[in-house]
């Protein structure tokens, strides 16, 4: 033998084709559906579509389907339940529990986006607060239920139309706030004088009047919401 001349390639399968196949004529084996599951090629039992299959599962797998099945539906009422509950309690986190208005943290937000913008304006809005002044004699001669009611009574002349507040809530206990724009510090001041007016003309179911102190201060670029309700507090009278 010529050591210098290459062996001849042995033909692999009885077609001898030069496509290394197994099969006949040198083809791709094809796969026995047994081994094409296992290869990860056969059709799923969940399909593209999400809709459950049966084909093929033993009846205790289609018992199991469809008791997971039956116990989506209650899940899925839930968790919208929950949704419904979360999007109730955001909506409640700024509203005050007693009168239909902002709470204290409802109204520094506001009022922070508020004082945040005064740099593109020239206006200055005024911050008037409003201490409901004969709130706790009220509460010890009528009791709870009658302050609350003087409570929203001051709610509703704040909150009026013709006072047109850009922002305004309860503090807590008998403390109100509001931010008006007006013609500076005696525009407001003179605001905070018809507010102490209104009050005073308006009445409980028990004949009872609103006696009102109040506090001004003009809101400044770069204060805050608690400098600001600090020095209409330092202003009340």
């Amino acid at each position: 033998m010529d050591v210098n001349q290459a062996a001849p390639v042995q033909p692999v399968g009885p077609g001898g084709g030069h496509g290394g196949g197994a099969g006949p004529g040198g083809g791709k084996k094809q796969d026995h559906p047994e081994e094409q599951a296992k290869n990860g090629h056969s059709e799923p039992a969940i399909s593209v579509s999400g809709l459950l299959s049966m084909e093929g599962l033993t009846p205790e797998a289609q018992h199991a389907i469809e008791r997971m099945a039956s116990e989506i539906e209650p899940l899925r009422r839930q968790l919208a339940h929950a949704h419904e509950e979360l999007a109730e309690a955001r909506a409640n986190e700024f509203r005050d529990a007693v009168v239909p208005a902002l709470n204290r943290r409802g109204v520094m937000v506001e009022m922070e986006k508020l004082i945040h913008r005064l740099g593109h304006i020239e206006a200055r809005p005024a911050l008037i607060l409003v201490h409901l002044a004969n709130g706790d004699d009220i509460r010890r001669a009528h009791g709870l239920a009658v302050l609350d009611q003087a409570l929203r009574l001051t709610c509703d002349v704040l909150g009026a139309d013709s006072h047109q507040a850009m922002v305004m809530g309860c503090l807590g206990g008998n403390d109100f706030a509001m931010v008006v724009l007006e013609d500076g510090i005696e525009g407001a001041r003179r605001k905070a004088g018809e507010i102490e007016s209104a009050l005073r003309a308006t009445h409980t179911a028990q004949g009872l009047f609103l006696e009102a102190r109040t506090g001004v201060a003009l809101l400044e670029p770069g204060m805050t919401a608690e400098a600001a309700i600090t020095a209409a507090d330092r202003n009340l009278r």
